[in-house]
């Protein structure tokens, strides 16, 4: 097969948070487990830093002339109505890009993007037969409208288009049960058409080596004095931490009194003053409440490993990674009962009700004071995290991959004899109706798409010379012919 990756969920902002984790490290798993299958990368060079460092991500794991890019005329985002017009040109030029590589399927690794960014992620806009599969995280929003979309209802609209999309999709790779069954429910997916690839965490996080000394201290200005209890991630409406705060403020003061709670990334100084504020309104002491900001892995990698327990209260997740991070460090962990939270724990005794105080307070109170239930959390933490990994993940999504190609019937790529999906008439021709409709008729434009369509082109051009055993045929770029005739553009459809 030849598998066309969409990478724009390690180029916007969610390359910082777990999705772009996700993206590139399912990636290079997908190319380690490759075998005889192409892969190709995508990038989008609207996004010029991020395409750069992408690329250089990937310059160990596949040779430069299969890492490529597409562009268009921008801006592109959609929180600016102004913007539609060379939204839906993007779109054209991104699936006109992969129908002329030919692939037997495409990739989407993040799909819920573009909104304050320049990504473009689309399904049959023009291409009406490329097999397209896309990863599933979660449909938070969407279950949850009050929190998430009934405030904003511009990105609210662009949310459920992209849900309407992506029910136009071959495949969908969950990354929970949960998850699935998600997308099952709420987008109408039949059963067979989403798969369960789970996830995986980055290998730094592990057990502290027993050849190394651990560090005797944390860094200083976390302001850590006594073993800490200890969460990571976000800090919005689900995550439940005023349920965290008031739950560690009910413990008894014997306890308590010994003990601070840490919360390690980055908040803002707003969620901080909020979590504060309920700290205060509970009882405790401004030390009992520490913040890190920022950390690196390898610092969370070391509060995983040095604190006496890790508490997830999270009431809906995808997947859930800092549990999995934690346990993977040997750290004694509990999390709520909800989502996917299960999956990843794997043992019914590490799991809490997570909207009832007392049942936190009565979890975190039996970690703290029952040696041997904290032993065994530990025990089990190393044992449940070796189900995961991200070679076990890309196997899965092959798989499906393949089953997918097998039931679709398409005829293998790698000889080149087939026709691209979309020819250059069928680009020009929706083209054309996008500009008279959105009245995107200057010099400027058509100027600008014109050569948005050659750099494409180049690209093509660049992958095929890098090819030396592809016939002449396999793909047929206008790179010849670079100059595209206005009249083309100009004359309404």
């Amino acid at each position: 097969m030849r598998i066309v990756i969409d990478m724009q969920g390690a180029q916007t902002g969610s390359r910082f948070r777990g999705i772009g984790r996700y993206t590139v490290a399912l990636t290079k798993a997908i190319i380690r487990q490759r075998k005889e299958h192409e892969i190709i990368l995508l990038l989008n060079a609207l996004m010029p830093d991020t395409a750069q460092t992408t690329r250089q991500a990937f310059a160990d794991d596949l040779p430069p002339g299969n890492i490529l890019e597409w562009t268009a005329p921008g801006p592109v985002h959609a929180s600016d109505p102004d913007n539609r017009g060379r939204e839906a040109l993007a779109q054209l030029l991104r699936e006109s890009m992969i129908a002329s590589l030919k692939p037997d399927l495409v990739c989407i690794a993040s799909f819920f993007e573009g909104y304050a960014d320049s990504a473009i992620a689309s399904i049959r806009k023009l291409d009406q037969t490329t097999p397209v599969c896309a990863i599933a995280y979660d449909f938070i929003p969407l279950i949850n409208p009050r929190q998430y979309l009934d405030h904003t209802p511009a990105y609210a609209s662009h949310y459920r288009a992209k849900v309407s999309q992506m029910r136009h999709a071959d495949l969908l790779l969950a990354i929970s049960e949960s998850s699935r069954s998600e997308a099952i429910e709420q987008l109408g997916m039949a059963p067979d058409r989403v798969v369960n690839i789970a996830a995986a965490c980055d290998p730094c996080f592990r057990p502290w080596p027993a050849d190394q000394a651990a560090p005797e201290e944390l860094p200083p200005a976390w302001g850590i004095t006594r073993p800490f209890i200890l969460y990571t991630g976000g800090a919005d409406e689900r995550k439940n931490l005023p349920r965290l705060i008031e739950a560690f403020a009910r413990l008894p003061q014997d306890i308590r009194q010994h003990h601070q709670l840490l919360f390690a990334g980055k908040l803002g100084p707003a969620q901080q003053a909020e979590l504060l504020h309920v700290a205060r309104r509970h009882g405790l002491r401004a030390d009992e409440l520490r913040f890190t900001g920022y950390v690196s892995d390898q610092e969370l990698a070391l509060a995983y490993s040095q604190c006496q327990l890790f508490v997830f209260p999270s009431w809906h997740e995808g997947f859930g990674l800092p549990p999995l991070e934690a346990m993977s460090c040997g750290a004694p962990a509990i999390a709520a009962n909800t989502s996917s939270l299960p999956e990843v724990m794997g043992w019914d005794q590490a799991l809490f009700d997570p909207f009832d105080v007392d049942a936190i307070t009565r979890k975190i109170l039996q970690v703290l004071t029952d040696p041997t239930f904290r032993d065994q959390l530990k025990a089990h933490a190393l044992q449940q995290a070796r189900r995961f990994s991200w070679d076990a993940s890309a196997q899965q999504a092959i798989n499906a991959m393949e089953r997918l190609i097998r039931q679709t019937c398409v005829t293998p790529s790698s000889d080149g004899a087939d026709t691209p999906a979309v020819s250059y008439e069928d680009w020009v021709a929706a083209s054309a109706a996008v500009l008279h409709e959105h009245a995107l008729l200057s010099e400027y434009d058509i100027a600008s798409l014109a050569q948005s369509k050659a750099r494409n082109e180049s690209q093509l051009l660049q992958y095929r010379q890098a090819q030396p055993d592809m016939p002449a045929s396999a793909l047929r770029p206008r790179c010849e012919n670079p100059h595209i005739n206005p009249t083309e553009l100009r004359t309404k459809p």
